[in-house]
């Protein structure tokens, strides 16, 4: 594929990607928020213990094969009929010892009703580990109008037609576990009805040893991260009532989902499209690019955590109502975590197509170790307290991962600095300003004080870089010229102020 053809279908696969995206979070805002009424924090505590247990497990479902399909150069039918075939003994094995685990699970945990929960969602092993390889396909051939939608349907039929009608007929934590099952075994075959790739078993090929070789080093890092996004809800599951589990795993999941979204998006476009040029042009476009989708992440996206931050308290009450009020004080520190989040994920991709993708996993080991003694401290205080040391961590992973990433990728310090000081610059004058307004609105009501900020917020940022356009890096001016090619001409124009690189694609 020519350069000028991968870049647009990128550019195709972030437009559809993010169009979906955006109608995902609003769904699973909508449908959580409902689900969150009903069912309250003690609920969705159970229900945090299973996901805990089952999202781990997924892991070994799947050990990374599939993923490999979206970096080989090239696929034929023995590379996908040995993934899938390997993905069946994987998902029925770890299904099975999932299932038999369940009780003494639920007695690690002190909470009785997770066993059946767990028990129940052991089944997802094996159909995660079945849906994996066309879902893959789907991402390697940048095909996300099929995957969004996939998605979008499965959700709805799961959590609005399934889960929200059990909730109403007081099936508690149940409703939660049917809706999740049905997403996931609609959101397989959808992605398979696109792909229809063969599933004649394959035991064993010539290419076998380095798919499995890729696959593991895929697994060790898919666990890495695993344990560092989850021994947080681990020890306060352990050691906290599920009232807290739920308030924290809920909150947590609420910023999360549209952070994990996003980044789900970009991060395997931006790892396909990175895989195809470094061979040719040394690396030069996948460092643009990444310092451009880092530019974007600090100026458009952190805002919006930061003012979460700022406005937790209005933002719970808004959302989950006065029962969930216990969650404003884990929601500040969190929503303070997700920009971190955001960037060590784009991190990874310029790290594996570098060619270095156990720089991350050697790097994150020892963090890894101190975030595990870190969190059994803090959960025998508070959640609150472990929330704050999640942010931390989170902003300690991002330095570590940012130097190795610039270190690999040929970039200086002041490369990533001009990416990340116009956000950093709008993010503490928003945060000031917003601050400021809540205090003056103090007496007012919760959902009243948050319609107010979002309503001032949004103009103050747009006012902010109509005023300041040097705020915005040149690798990311160069990024929102590109996009504008598919932008309607009205919304092009109206974008223009960004700088004059932008006025003059439209003249």
């Amino acid at each position: 594929m020519s350069n000028a053809g991968l870049a647009a279908r990128s550019i195709s696969a972030v437009f559809w990607g993010a169009g979906g995206t955006v109608v995902r979070m609003v769904l699973q805002m909508g449908a959580q928020v409902v689900l969150a009424r009903l069912l309250g924090p003690t609920e969705y505590g159970v229900f945090a213990i299973g996901t805990l247990v089952i999202t781990f497990s997924l892991f070994f479902a799947d050990v990374g094969l599939a993923y490999g399909l979206i970096q080989k150069p090239s696929v034929d039918s023995r590379d996908i009929r040995f993934v899938f075939t390997w993905q069946i003994i994987l998902g029925s094995t770890v299904a099975t010892m999932v299932a038999l685990a369940a009780g003494p699970i639920a007695g690690f945990f002190g909470e009785p009703r997770a066993a059946g929960v767990v028990r129940v969602l052991s089944v997802l092993c094996l159909i995660n580990a079945l849906a994996a390889p066309a879902m893959n396909l789907l991402k390697r051939e940048l095909n996300y109008r099929a995957l969004q939608l996939s998605q979008i349907l499965s959700y709805f039929i799961g959590f609005v037609l399934v889960g929200i009608p059990l909730a109403l007929a007081g099936q508690a934590v149940w409703s939660l576990v049917a809706a999740w099952s049905v997403q996931a075994a609609l959101g397989g075959l959808f992605a398979y009805a696109q792909v229809r790739h063969p599933i004649k078993p394959l035991f064993w090929y010539e290419h076998a040893r380095s798919q499995g070789s890729y696959g593991g080093v895929v697994l060790a890092t898919n666990l890495l991260n695993w344990l560092i996004a989850n021994v947080d809800r681990s020890f306060i599951g352990r050691w906290l009532p599920s009232r807290d589990m739920g308030l924290y795993s809920q909150t947590y999941n609420l910023l999360y989902s549209p952070s994990a979204s996003l980044l789900g998006v970009i991060q395997p476009v931006f790892f396909s499209a990175a895989s195809r040029v470094t061979e040719r042009d040394e690396g030069s476009a996948a460092r643009a690019a990444f310092l451009g989708l880092i530019a974007a992440l600090a100026l458009f996206v952190a805002p919006v955590f930061v003012a979460t931050a700022v406005l937790a308290e209005p933002f719970v009450l808004t959302l989950y109502g006065p029962k969930w009020q216990g969650a404003a004080a884990v929601c500040a520190p969190l929503a303070l975590a997700m920009p971190f989040f955001l960037m060590v994920g784009l991190c990874t991709p310029l790290l594996w197509t570098a060619g270095r993708p156990s720089d991350e996993l050697r790097s994150q080991l020892p963090m890894a170790v101190g975030w595990a003694l870190l969190c059994a401290w803090a959960a025998q205080h508070s959640v609150v307290a472990v929330a704050w040391a999640a942010c931390g961590f989170f902003a300690l992973r991002l330095a570590v991962v940012m130097r190795i990433t610039a270190k690999r990728g040929a970039m200086s310090g002041g490369d990533l600095w001009r990416a990340l000081r116009g956000g950093l610059v709008v993010c503490l004058a928003l945060s000031a300003a917003l601050a400021g307004l809540d205090l003056l609105l103090a007496a007012w009501p919760g959902p009243l004080r948050f319609v107010v900020a979002v309503a001032i917020g949004l103009p103050f940022v747009l006012g902010m870089l109509h005023a300041f356009p040097q705020l915005v890096s040149s690798e990311l001016r160069q990024l929102l010229a590109k996009l504008l090619d598919r932008l309607p001409e009205r919304a092009a124009r109206w974008l223009a102020f960004l700088g004059p690189d932008m006025r003059d694609k439209k003249r």
